[in-house]
C-alpha cells in the first residue's frame, strides 16, 4: 500500500454512505484508468439499486462503516415503535431541512430511523388533511429509508420491501 493506513480487509462488508451496503473486492490499484499513486478500495455494491462498483480512495472523505450485523439490525427494528417524532419547532423550511440532513448525514440507524419515523408521522397527519410532504422532505426520507431498508435486509437476510413494511407497522403513530 502506498502509506496511508487501510482500515478495511478484503471481504468486508461495511455501509458506504454514497451506496450503502458494499462487500470490499480489492484494495490497491483496481487498473480501470485512476490515479496510480492512491491506492482505492473497490466496492461492490450489495443492494439490488446499486450494481456498479465502486472505486473509493483509502483515505476517501465518504463516510464508510462496518455494516451492521443482523442481531443489532433486530434491536434496530424492535427499537422503532419506541422512538417519538422530532423536529424543529419552526415551519421554516430551511431550518426543518438543515435538522434531517444532520441527522441523516450522521449514518446512524438510530438517527435514520428517527428521520423515517418523524417524517413519516408528518405524512401520515398531512395525507389526513389531502396534504403531502414537500419534495425536500420527501427526498430525505426516501434517502433514510433506502439506507435503513437496504443494510437491515442485508443483515437479516430479506428484502428491503420486508424491511419497509416492518418498520412502517411498527412505527405508532
Amino acid at each position: 500500500m502506498k502509506g496511508v493506513t487501510v482500515v478495511y480487509n478484503v471481504g468486508d462488508i461495511v455501509f458506504y454512505s454514497a451506496t450503502g451496503v458494499c462487500e470490499v473486492k480489492h484494495i490497491g490499484d483496481p487498473g480501470v484508468g485512476l490515479p496510480t499513486h492512491v491506492d482505492y478500495y473497490t466496492l461492490q455494491p450489495l443492494s439490488k439499486n446499486h450494481r456498479e462498483m465502486i472505486y473509493a480512495p483509502v483515505n476517501t472523505k465518504v463516510f464508510m462503516r462496518y455494516a451492521i450485523d443482523g442481531d443489532r439490525a433486530q434491536q434496530y427494528v424492535d427499537m422503532v415503535k419506541e422512538l417519538s417524532p422530532v423536529g424543529p419547532e419552526t415551519r421554516n423550511p430551511k431550518i426543518v431541512q438543515d435538522f434531517y440532513s444532520n441527522l441523516l448525514n450522521t449514518f446512524d440507524c438510530k438517527n435514520l430511523l428517527l428521520v423515517i419515523v418523524s417524517l413519516t408521522a408528518k405524512k401520515r397527519e398531512l395525507a389526513a388533511r389531502n396534504k403531502s410532504l414537500n419534495q425536500t422532505q420527501t427526498s430525505l426520507l426516501k434517502r433514510a429509508q433506502e439506507m435503513v431498508y437496504n443494510e437491515f435486509a442485508y443483515a437479516l437476510g430479506r428484502t428491503s420491501t420486508e424491511i419497509a413494511n416492518i418498520v412502517e407497522k411498527e412505527i405508532n403513530i
